[in-house]
């Protein structure tokens, strides 16, 4: 994955992230989302240091 590719990938999410949240009607669920969020970009970086890694 290049680095575009990484950053586009976070944006999509993020606006994923961003509509979920607007239809959200508890605290706890946008906790959640957040928190989703959060291990989604965590993955997406190991993902990606692994890759560069290999190079």
């Amino acid at each position: 994955m290049t680095d575009t590719e990484y950053a586009k990938a976070i944006q999509m999410r993020a606006t994923v992230v961003n509509l979920e949240m607007n239809v959200a009607l508890t605290t706890e669920q946008q906790s959640q989302i957040g928190q989703d969020f959060i291990a989604d970009i965590m993955e997406l970086s190991e993902r990606e240091s692994k890759q560069k890694a290999a190079y």
